[in-house]
């Protein structure tokens, strides 16, 4: 089962060099700005959010992986701030403040 899972960073505080530095480590992780629509073509997610769809098969361990790097990224570039990780197949999402 297929599902799609989103990470949200804010980002209007953040210093413009490294924005390009999260979008880099964010792309390792295999998350885009963009997601692929039913219809066909790409929509191009908020400011600060990149998603996948990934593939479902315990969307705990998922949602713990996903949520780890996050914050592993996030104290790599030194963010501050506030962060959102979705894994939509099931509601299932973990928000905090660094």
């Amino acid at each position: 089962m297929a599902g799609i899972v989103t990470f949200t960073v804010e980002t209007a505080s953040l210093d413009d060099k490294v924005i390009p530095a999260l979008t880099d480590e964010m792309s390792a992780l295999g998350l885009k700005t963009t997601l692929p629509q039913t219809e066909g073509g790409e929509m191009a997610l908020p400011a600060g959010t990149y998603g996948a769809v990934i593939q479902i098969g315990d969307q705990t361990a998922q949602l713990k992986h996903y949520y780890r790097s996050l914050v592993a990224i996030m104290r790599k570039l030194k963010i501050k701030g506030t962060y959102l990780v979705n894994v939509s197949q099931e509601p299932s999402f973990v928000c905090g403040k660094l």
